[in-house]
């Protein structure tokens, strides 16, 4: 891992926390480092007080913000001498930890304190880098991960084992470093969770990081070598992975989404993972116990839940029993909590490949990037002895960690966009009008294929059944199923598009057809595609989907408006259809 330290960029830094934020933002860049918000950062420095008193202040990472962007305002500013005598006391729930901590601020409008930021005051060093490195979790994630660590740094790390993060984790190592000479290490190496290194110095801090993550890759890499010649004397053969590319029927990952939207309750995007890991773990010969030993680091079961669902052929059932297994995962382990939704939020598609679910891409993508790095983690550990995350109850504690339980809590309350998670296609999509429903679907959340002149796809060209289905399958590739197709103007066309995506509409979710302004409606082989037609002759405008550089914001409105209507599930048809 190479630095990316530049001296003259640093130089340009003033103060203690802009340092902080340059390195922060270094830390950040680096995915094998962090991930989504992943690791924390602080510096201690010290600041006047309304009274001009002088006090020691720790600006630590405030939650919420992600390292890669991180500014000077999320840094929460709290009081030293608070922190650190919280840290003696026997005990504290962390809801009192997140309340004391927070009454301990400076600055009221800040976000809430990292839940680490008892043991960031503990490190007696100004700048301390906390951060989940890929390397180092996966050497921990082995049955001889602490005997690794040994051979790898020696006395170089204090080695701190697996407990809760929050206070008990500050708790133990307040304990364990009563008598430590913290100059005498460059870090501590915290089992299943991650690395924290410190200095007086910020380069010297990062540059730690860098510096044992590095010799980390390198043991890595020299006891794969070792472990590879090893089982070529025993004649052991090793694992062979192909990189043909997998065959994927977009009718079964269209039928895969509906099944998992509807134990979820929602439409939910489902992308397929094509990277090299996702498609090497399931066709992995365990796929089954590899895939099922928990998450890289506990924090990662917030995004990924603990285990994925593993499919084969009967996606049905094989969901049905991952369902099944979930609630009995919470019976035995609850106290009380409220049990999260049961569903799988990946899956492992075998001898395909990974499938990552979220009601946003945004939020599918943010599994895809865990899970990618897990997959490669697990790949790695099972070379080097085998793969051992935490148990299943010390994951379940973090999954329903009474601070993650409020934020459900608190989740609930968020406004809710009809079409969230749905995936639409409109023709044509690049008039004016069409632009504004576009926007309009995206605005109800859903996400959009757009089809037009000058577009991706260009509607001109759909005079073969080849180009319709290209436009359709992309519907499938991108989001993992069609649900609803807007064909704005009667265009021949039309016909031979709505052929194409009729084999994905009937695995959609509440699949509709929308025609605008179509002389005669097209009929849909399947009854459970709804057939809906929006009339618009009234205005010549938007019957000819022609402008001409003007702006018919009422006959839009009115478009919109209707189309927000016929689009909602509570809409029941009318046989003459809607006029606006």
């Amino acid at each position: 891992m190479q630095s990316l330290w530049d001296e003259q960029t640093a130089s340009q830094f003033t103060t203690a926390v802009d340092l902080r934020v340059y390195t922060s933002r270094l830390l950040g860049q680096a995915p094998s480092l962090v991930l989504h918000g992943g690791g924390n950062t602080s510096v201690k420095t010290q600041v006047n007080n309304l009274f001009g008193d002088s006090e020691e202040i720790l600006f630590v990472k405030g939650s919420g913000w992600d390292l890669e962007t991180i500014e000077a305002a999320g840094f929460a500013p709290v009081k030293m001498d608070v922190l650190l005598n919280m840290a003696k006391l026997p005990e504290l729930t962390d809801s009192d930890m997140v309340k004391y901590q927070r009454a301990a601020m400076i600055d009221p409008n800040a976000p809430n304190p990292s839940v680490e930021a008892i043991l960031h005051a503990i490190i007696p060093f100004a700048f301390v880098d906390h951060t989940h490195a890929d390397t180092i979790v996966t050497l921990t994630n082995t049955p001889e991960g602490e005997a690794y660590i040994e051979q790898l740094f020696g006395k170089r790390v204090l080695v701190i084992p697996y407990v809760m993060p929050g206070f008990a984790l500050a708790k133990l190592v307040y304990e364990l470093t009563q008598a430590i000479d913290w100059h005498s290490i460059e870090g501590l190496v915290l089992m299943n969770h991650g690395l924290f290194t410190f200095s007086d110095d910020a380069k010297t801090a990062y540059e730690n990081t860098i510096k044992l993550v590095t010799q980390a890759e390198e043991f890595i890499e020299a006891n794969l070598c070792i472990n590879a010649e090893t089982r070529e004397e025993d004649d052991q053969q090793a694992i062979e992975y192909s990189d043909d590319e997998v065959s994927i029927d977009l009718i079964e990952l269209a039928q895969i989404r509906k099944l998992v939207s509807s134990q979820k309750g929602a439409a939910h995007i489902a992308l397929l993972n094509s990277s090299k890991g996702s498609c090497h773990i399931a066709s992995h010969p365990q796929l089954n116990s590899i895939a099922c030993r928990g998450p890289l680091t506990p924090d990662h079961v917030i995004r990924t839940k603990r285990i994925p669902a593993i499919l084969h052929e009967d996606f049905d059932n094989e969901l049905g029993r991952y369902a099944q297994a979930y609630i009995e995962y919470f019976e035995k382990f609850q106290s009380g909590q409220t049990m999260l939704n049961y569903a799988p939020n990946f899956a492992i598609w075998q001898n395909r490949a990974a499938i990552s679910f979220g009601k946003t891409v945004d939020q599918a993508l943010i599994i895809e990037d865990i899970t990618s790095h897990t997959f490669d983690a697990i790949l790695t550990a099972e070379a080097l002895g085998g793969y051992q995350a935490l148990s299943p109850a010390e994951i379940f504690s973090v999954e329903y960690w009474e601070l993650e339980q409020a934020k459900l809590k608190k989740g609930a309350s968020l406004d809710h966009k009809p079409l969230l998670g749905k995936v639409a296609m409109v023709t044509t999509a690049s008039t004016h009008v069409g632009q504004a429903v576009v926007s309009h679907l995206e605005t109800l959340g859903a996400n959009v294929v757009e089809l037009g002149e000058h577009l991706a796809f260009d509607c001109l060209e759909f005079d073969s059944l080849d180009k319709c289905q290209e436009a359709a399958e992309t519907a499938i590739i991108d989001y993992g199923g069609l649900d609803m197709v807007l064909c704005l103007g009667d265009d021949p066309a039309n016909l031979m598009l709505l052929k194409a995506c009729e084999p994905f509409l009937i695995h959609g979710i509440n699949p509709t057809v929308l025609c605008v302004n179509h002389g005669a409606l097209p009929i849909m082989s399947d009854d459970s595609i709804k057939v809906l037609h929006l009339n618009c002759s009234a205005s010549p405008m938007l019957a000819t989907q022609k402008t001409n550089g003007e702006h018919p914001q009422t006959g839009v409105f009115n478009l919109l408006s209707a189309i927000t209507m016929l689009l909602s599930t509570d809409y029941v048809p009318h046989e003459e259809g809607v006029t606006v």
